[in-house]
């Protein structure tokens, strides 16, 4: 979303002359890097990190293709996927290789609408409802919680931490360990996240579905 220009500048590159700012990367105060036009534009094109990181450090090779991608920083965190084997893969060949609702067999099990608090960075965990938890996810009795792989649609593993505490005498289950997967798809409270299992082998896959 593009704002005024009014008293602002670029929080990159610090110019304040653009007509208006634009949402880039997520920070870890929950709010959006205000971007001037021509950041803005190399951050969405991809282009961020080539022009203003090209001698740092981190850079590495796309499995398939070779492309250049810089791994480890928050501006290109969704330029690249880790791959099932060593290194990583850029986005445009991942997306050879991700799973569709569309296209594979997966089984619907539940959706959620992101409240603020899902969406925080420090938390970095997902609310889950008791009787999805309950009914679609494995049974916890350890407050301190069981491991939980999942993967996303454009074919990313998650090493999560499923657990629960006690409130008002019932269990509160919660999905801990997000806080990677709600920057790279700068989720914000409305968004809808749709859990499947895939057929094949009951592995649990998350969808993202955008606001408005």
């Amino acid at each position: 979303m593009a704002s005024s220009s009014s008293n602002k500048s670029c929080l990159y590159c610090k110019d304040s002359s653009s007509d208006c700012f634009s949402n880039g990367w997520k920070l870890r105060n929950g709010e959006f890097a205000q971007l001037c036009n021509r950041c803005s534009h190399l951050y969405n094109t991809g282009r961020f990190c080539v022009t203003f990181h090209s001698k740092e450090n981190g850079w590495r090779n796309c499995n398939s293709c070779g492309k250049f991608v810089h791994c480890g920083c928050i501006m290109s965190l969704g330029e690249y996927s880790l791959s099932d084997f060593h290194g990583v893969i850029c986005t445009d060949c991942s997306r050879t290789e991700c799973i569709s609702p569309e296209s594979e067999s997966l089984i619907p099990l539940f959706e959620k609408v992101l409240t603020a608090s899902d969406t925080g960075t420090q938390l970095g965990r997902f609310i889950i409802p008791k009787e999805h938890a309950e009914d679609h996810f494995p049974e916890v009795n350890d407050p301190q919680g069981i491991p939980m792989s999942v993967l996303d649609t454009a074919g990313n593993e998650w090493d999560l931490s499923f657990r629960y505490w006690i409130h008002v005498n019932s269990k509160m289950y919660v999905l801990k360990g997000l806080r990677n997967f709600i920057i790279l798809n700068n989720l914000q409270a409305g968004d809808t996240v749709a859990f499947y299992a895939r057929e094949s082998d009951r592995k649990f896959v998350m969808d993202v579905r955008k606001s408005g």
